[in-house]
């Protein structure tokens, strides 16, 4: 299974702790933040990676490299990182939409038992919640008695919201034309400074 991996943002609010470094390359207990996501990947059996990178890119992929091998990564620019969101990064990695994968945000710490539940065979592609009270800030969602998604989003009500999206997610190869088509929209109509949850 691929992993479609967004590392592009500068993490402004960051760069203290960053010491100027993309905020991926931040160490928690001796290892960054994405040698901690490529070794829970590797774990579950994740090994093709498609990252998207903007921010102090030659750093960051000289870090990668030293992490997987060469051969099991896929590197995209956003030449335009310090505009742009989510939706624009994920937009550029749109011709690897050609099969089931795995998205999450370069700067989320998560165990591998996460990646496991939503990288199996299920029919259902999968957004992962933390259940809480959100406030104004956070990406936002709305679901039903089943799990199912109802509404995802920032300007959400927060008395209706289940809690936050976390930033890791599993797309089935079934839904990617319609989210491919929803990602142009976005870009067509001037988004491309928004998250892709927007």
């Amino acid at each position: 299974m691929k992993a479609i991996i967004l590392a592009a943002g500068i993490g402004k609010r960051l760069q203290k702790v960053s010491g100027g470094l993309p905020k991926s390359m931040i160490e928690i207990g001796g290892k960054s933040i994405i040698h901690r996501q490529l070794e829970s990947c590797l774990e579950v059996g994740i090994n093709d990676f498609v990252f998207v990178l903007g921010f102090k890119k030659e750093i960051l992929q000289n870090h990668i490299l030293e992490l997987v091998k060469p051969e099991n990564c896929t590197f995209v620019y956003n030449p335009i990182f310090d505009k742009t969101n989510t939706l624009y990064s994920l937009w550029l990695a749109r011709k690897y939409f050609d099969d089931d994968f795995i998205y999450f945000n370069a700067d989320v710490v998560f165990k591998s038992e996460l990646l496991a539940k939503i990288s199996g065979k299920s029919k259902y592609s999968q957004l992962l919640l933390e259940t809480k009270h959100c406030g104004e800030e956070e990406v936002k969602m709305i679901i039903d008695k089943e799990n199912r998604i109802l509404e995802i989003g920032k300007k959400l009500e927060i008395e209706k919201c289940a809690g936050e999206f976390i930033g890791v997610g599993k797309f089935n190869l079934d839904v990617l034309p319609d989210f491919a088509h929803f990602l142009q929209v976005g870009i067509d109509n001037g988004q491309e400074n928004n998250y892709f949850e927007y």
